[in-house]
């Protein structure tokens, strides 16, 4: 008798829990599926309150599914990772080895606002400031 009820009060609590993962994996996947649709440009980037916006000119970003991330500019490529945690509204980005530029994204950047087409971000404990536009 004991375990009837044990299991007539655990199901829903098991399924609610479930559920909840389900609904997390789903909104993991329609992030991941915006981000990695399409490429990205910086359109706007201060570092202390400085605007070096015009550091990132050409610079588009293509974002995978693996985590990876290519940054091209003009004929050259570089790789980097990228992760994102949707409950902390946080992404992750690192270029190993990096230019000056690039350097500047390697953070762990809280997002602030974003769309299917941008995403606002700062960084750096609020130093840094970053929004992203799809092209």
């Amino acid at each position: 008798m004991n375990h009837k009820l044990l299991i007539l009060l655990l199901t829903p609590l098991l399924i609610s829990i479930s559920c909840k993962k389900a609904i997390d994996r789903k909104k993991e996947q329609i992030v991941i599926a915006a981000v990695t649709n399409g490429r990205w440009v910086v359109t706007q980037f201060s570092n202390n309150g400085t605007d070096i916006t015009t550091n990132f000119a050409g610079y588009e970003f293509q974002f995978y599914e693996s985590g990876s991330v290519d940054a091209y500019w003009l004929m050259n490529k570089n790789t980097g990772t990228w992760s994102g945690d949707i409950n902390a509204l946080t992404i992750t980005a690192h270029f190993q080895p990096a230019n000056d530029t690039l350097q500047q994204l390697n953070e762990i950047w809280k997002i602030t606002d974003s769309d299917w087409d941008y995403v606002r971000a700062s960084g750096a404990n609020g130093t840094k400031m970053l929004y992203l536009k799809k092209k």
